[in-house]
This record gives C-alpha cells, structure tokens and sequence, in this order.
C-alpha cells in the first residue's frame, strides 16, 4: 500500500494476477475457481485478452433457465460481454469515477499491453476514499444492477 503521501493506484488497490477462464471454459470450471480461489468473479480471456466476466450471480441466476446442463455450458453463454477497465497507474478518484459512471461492481486492471493484471471490487476502495466517496460509489453501482 502506498503512504498517504503519495497517489494511490489502481496497483495498490487491486487483487494481482486474478484466476481466468476462457469463453470455452465451462460453467462448471468457472465455481469450481470461484470456490478454490474464495471469489466471485473470474475474468474471461479469449485469445489472452479479457472479454468479459463471469460472476457467482450469473451463474445463480441461470439455475432456473439451465438446470442441470448449466455445468456444461461454455461461460461465454453466461458471462457479461465486454470490459470496464483501469490502467495500473490510475488514482483512485478516476477509479472511484468509473466504477459510478459505468454502475460495475468490478473493474479489469489492463496495461498498456492489453493484458489483465489485476481486478477490483468497488468494495476495495473503501479504505482510500472518505466514507462519503464510498456511499455515492456504492448508490450508482447498487441503483444499475
């Protein structure tokens, strides 16, 4: 963590090197990293490049549709298509920003590569933005569901 007086980055805040899956991956290896890594939400690469994400929720919701085939769908049927991302070095207010512009629960760290390095949960800038930063970020993500 960087000191208070330097700029907090996305680096700072985010989980490094988050588990993946592929758009082929299936439903079934996407809980079972859920389970192994104690998360809820896996990026998904197609190519080595992140395309979209795939959460616990998606996978809840499906239940009802998919039954007992859900295990064996491709997560790309599941997952939210397209990336909301920060580069390492962004500070915490355009992080802050992006997570109330764009009403994401997640952000994708990206460098300038393309690569994913990172990922943040909105809940992970609570410790770097003052209490009140927190509701309005936490009112835009809840009230876009």
């Amino acid at each position: 963590m960087a000191s208070s007086a330097e700029i907090v980055t996305a680096a700072d805040v985010m989980t490094p090197a988050p588990r993946t899956c592929s758009t082929f991956s299936t439903v079934l290896e996407a809980v079972m990293i859920f389970r192994d890594a104690d998360c809820g939400a896996v990026p998904v690469l197609d190519d080595g490049k992140p395309v979209g994400l795939i959460t616990d929720r998606d996978v809840a919701l499906a239940l009802a549709d998919h039954g007992g085939d859900l295990t064996i769908l491709p997560v790309s049927d599941l997952m939210t298509h397209g990336i909301v991302a920060v580069a390492p070095e962004d500070g915490i207010e355009t992080i802050a920003g992006k997570f109330a512009d764009k009403a994401v629960r997640r952000l994708l760290v990206i460098d300038a590569a393309g690569q994913l390095v990172g990922i943040i949960a909105w809940s992970d800038l609570a410790g770097y933005v003052s209490d009140r930063r927190v509701g309005q970020v936490v009112t835009d993500v809840v009230q876009h569901p």
